[in-house]
C-alpha cells in the first residue's frame, strides 16, 4: 500500500470515527440546535468517508515500485481524540466545544493539505475540497456554539 493510499485510509477511518462521535453527541445534547449541528457534522463526515472509500485503489502488486515514506502525520492522534471524547464526554459545554473546534480545525488543515497534494488523485482532491467547503460552514456554527456556551 502506498503512503498516499495509507493516508486516504486514515482519512476514511477518522471520518468514520467522527461520524460515530457526532451521531452519539447529537443524542447526548439537549439543545435541539446543537443536536441538529452535530447531526449535520456526522452526515458530512459519513458522506466523505463513503466517497473516499469509492476512490481507494487496490494495493500495488508485488514487485511494484514502492513510494517514499513520508513523515507520520497527526491523523492517528485525531482519531484518538474522538475516541477520548466519546469515553470522557466533558461536563462543561465550553470545554466540549473548545475541544471539538480544535479537532475540526486540525482536520480542516489536514484536508487542505490533501487538496494541494498532487500525490492524490484529482477526484480525491476534489472530494477533499468539497468537504473543506462544507466543514468551513459547520465549523463556524460550532465556534458560535462555543461562544454561546
Amino acid at each position: 500500500m502506498t503512503d498516499t493510499t495509507s493516508s486516504i485510509s486514515d482519512l476514511i477511518e477518522i471520518s468514520e470515527d467522527g461520524t460515530a462521535f457526532y451521531e452519539e453527541a447529537a443524542q447526548k445534547v439537549k439543545d435541539k440546535k446543537v443536536s441538529t449541528l452535530f447531526a449535520r457534522l456526522a452526515k458530512a463526515k459519513s458522506e466523505l468517508a463513503a466517497e473516499l472509500s469509492g476512490e481507494m485503489k487496490p494495493a500495488p502488486k508485488a514487485g511494484a515500485k514502492k513510494a517514499v515514506k513520508k513523515p507520520a502525520s497527526s491523523l492517528g492522534e485525531l482519531s484518538k481524540v474522538y475516541a477520548g471524547m466519546r469515553k470522557q464526554w466533558p461536563d462543561s459545554p465550553v470545554e466540549r466545544f473548545t475541544r471539538m473546534a480544535e479537532i475540526e480545525g486540525q482536520l480542516q488543515t489536514t484536508f487542505q493539505k490533501v487538496v494541494l497534494d498532487r500525490d492524490h488523485s484529482f477526484v480525491v482532491r476534489v472530494l477533499a475540497k468539497q468537504y473543506v467547503s462544507k466543514a468551513e460552514v459547520l465549523n463556524k456554527e460550532l465556534r458560535a456554539c462555543q461562544r454561546n456556551a
